[in-house]
């Protein structure tokens, strides 16, 4: 899978400060060209830089913007949504929550006596559902990543593979009909893809300045989502395309 590997690349890259191409080449076991294409996205993230013969590490690579700093960001109408969204869950459904500064507020506005269950990456999610009494919370991910306040990596957690997922709700960077559901973080991308494969119901969590928009990763093409939570009407265009394919727009 090639995010996956672009992420294995970002790994050893970060481990080792420096590689030549024909060193990726062997170590991944792909073409040069495919390396090559791989490089140039690792170089847009300003992971990586390119110098003769290979690539080396940025060491101010962590630019993206800091999630407490994004946590104030149109915090008003992401509390907001966190409320709407709240409205969807159900006694004794198996939800996902994702990380995000939007899906954060989804607890604030449940029942704390509810009974269902809770799948989350996220460390914000995790601390909230130990304030309910009647939650069964599962983790997943491997690796905590303080910038995102959240955990990766699921190459050896089988546990995700056998959840049964009733309603997912997803944070995205951007949210356009060409590119679906995008976001930048290579290693979330990987959990974001497996969630939205596996649960009956995705429901995306996006304000309207995400609307239109499409960051460097895919993670769900946008017919495959059930429903928009946002703070008002998307852009037309894409109000279009979901009354046509059936898609529920909730604000």
């Amino acid at each position: 899978m090639k995010s996956k590997r672009i992420y294995e690349i970002e790994s050893f890259i970060k481990k080792n400060k420096t590689a030549s191409i024909d060193e990726l080449k062997e170590i991944f076991n792909v073409s040069v060209n495919t390396i090559r294409r791989d490089v140039n996205l690792l170089a847009e993230m300003n992971i990586v830089k390119k110098v003769y013969g290979g690539i080396e590490v940025v060491e101010d690579q962590y630019k993206a913007v800091d999630y407490q700093e994004r946590n104030v960001e149109n915090y008003q109408a992401k509390k907001y949504i966190g409320k709407i969204a709240a409205q969807q869950i159900e006694a004794n459904d198996i939800i996902y929550i994702d990380t995000g500064t939007t899906t954060i507020h989804i607890l604030e506005y449940v029942d704390k006596n509810l009974s269902f269950t809770i799948i989350t990456n996220s460390l914000d999610i995790m601390n909230k559902a130990s304030q309910f009494k009647n939650v069964t919370l599962f983790i997943i991910g491997e690796k905590y990543k303080p910038r995102t306040r959240s955990f990766i990596g699921i190459d050896s957690n089988l546990l995700l593979t056998k959840f049964n997922i009733t309603k997912c709700f997803m944070a995205a960077t951007g949210v356009n009909i060409q590119n679906g559901l995008s976001n930048s973080e290579m290693e979330e991308n990987l959990i974001k893809q497996h969630i939205t494969k596996k649960a009956r119901e995705t429901y995306v969590l996006a304000d309207y300045s995400k609307m239109g928009q499409s960051t460097l990763l895919t993670y769900s093409n946008l017919v495959d989502i059930d429903k928009i939570i946002t703070d008002k009407n998307p852009p037309q265009e894409i109000q279009q395309f979901c009354n046509e394919n059936e898609i529920e727009i909730v604000y």
